[in-house]
């Protein structure tokens, strides 16, 4: 699909951008422009529809690439990175009715792309304004294609897909809320107070992917590794037919919660590295981007001997993931890769942004007990 509007953007802009030496330049620079700005759009409005409509908002990042500036407002993180082309906005159900919520925010997201490409279409003058509308009106329409993959949801789905599911992924819909006020309890550290919503959720959706990914997060919290690993393989044994969006995301958290069981002693290295390495491979597989698991690639070095590789990818790891907890995770990693290498000062450099984040984590004080007698 993505191959095909390609083309058309490729063939159309040849086509109206007109001739003489410049035409073709200024019409590649309005398809550049219409790229960029119609994606930033659609997060716009999914922006704004989430803050009318009460869902959710964690985190927002404009740009790609190195992280420049971070701040936290409330429980809402802006983060501006080097290279501003794009616009992400991680949101979530906050509170009920969850799915006419999302629909809501989605159909917002929706009328702001649209309306981007009817400005352009309206205004469309010349090589610049014809490049834009070639550009914008097929992604649009792509953006409209009902499509959910690892780490990105489609504005189309939100509006065909999200009004017809059926149980179990309605009910996984419907217990997002008390699981978001378990994961925010986490950021916190509140570790007692994430551990009653995972018991509640617990008792009002048994069974349900959100519930045991919660109640394995509160473990982890905790430095429990292994009991999070079992109850995490127990899960996949019992549920065959879990989809593949959400099976990379169970594979990837099984690698990495594996990394960590045996790092810490917790079970031994020659049963469960061949298990995490497989399930690593296999949420990249299924579709979940690689350089997002450079963390968990990082630890596996570390925990092979490989210390120069592991600071390599602990801290590309740390530099591109969104999360406070898993990047207070990643600097960690580094830490220990730096101590590997004979590199305290690095290592307490790596701490100190680790303590940033997230001092109560298992990982984080550990390492700073070994720093303190290094």
């Amino acid at each position: 699909m993505t191959a095909v509007v390609g083309g058309f953007v490729v063939a159309a802009v040849e086509l109206v951008a007109g001739t003489g030496p410049t035409g073709p330049a200024i019409g590649w620079l309005g398809a550049l422009a219409g790229v960029i700005l119609l994606p930033m759009a659609t997060q716009l409005g999914l922006l704004a529809g989430s803050v009318v409509f009460g869902l959710r908002v964690r985190h927002v990042i404009f740009g790609a690439m190195r992280e420049v500036a971070s701040r936290k407002f409330g429980r809402v993180t802006f983060t501006i990175r080097s290279l501003p082309v794009t616009l992400r906005c991680q949101i979530g159900p906050w509170r009920s009715p969850v799915i006419l919520r999302c629909w809501l925010a989605g159909l917002l997201s929706a009328l702001a792309g649209v309306a981007v490409v009817a400005a352009g279409w309206l205004l469309a003058d010349g090589p610049f304004g014809r490049g834009f509308v070639v550009a914008a009106t097929p992604l649009m329409l792509y953006k409209l294609w009902p499509k959910r993959v690892p780490l990105t949801t489609s504005t189309g789905w939100l509006l065909f897909s999200l009004p017809r599911m059926r149980d179990p992924e309605r009910s996984e819909f419907l217990a997002a809320p008390l699981a978001a006020r378990a994961y925010e309890a986490l950021r916190e550290g509140a570790i007692e107070r994430a551990q009653t919503h995972a018991d509640e959720l617990a008792t009002q959706y048994p069974g349900l992917n959100a519930t045991v990914s919660c109640q394995i997060a509160v473990m982890e919290s905790r430095g429990e590794y292994a009991p999070g690993v079992m109850l995490l393989l127990k899960f996949l044994a019992e549920n065959d037919e879990i989809p593949p969006r959400k099976m990379s995301y169970l594979l990837a958290g099984l690698a990495g919660l594996g990394f960590k069981a045996v790092e810490a002693g917790q079970l031994p290295a020659e049963t469960l590295l061949p298990t995490a390495k497989k399930a690593l491979n296999d949420a990249i597989r299924l579709g979940y981007p690689e350089f997002e698991l450079s963390g968990a690639n990082g630890l596996l070095a570390l925990i092979e001997g490989d210390a120069d590789n592991a600071v390599r990818l602990a801290a590309t790891g740390a530099e591109y993931n969104h999360s406070p907890l898993s990047r207070a995770d990643d600097f960690a990693t580094l830490a220990r890769a730096h101590m590997a290498c004979h590199d305290n000062a690095s290592a307490r450099v790596a701490l100190a942004k680790a303590e940033e984040l997230a001092p109560w984590s298992p990982r984080v004080t550990e390492t700073r007990q070994r720093l303190s007698v290094a």
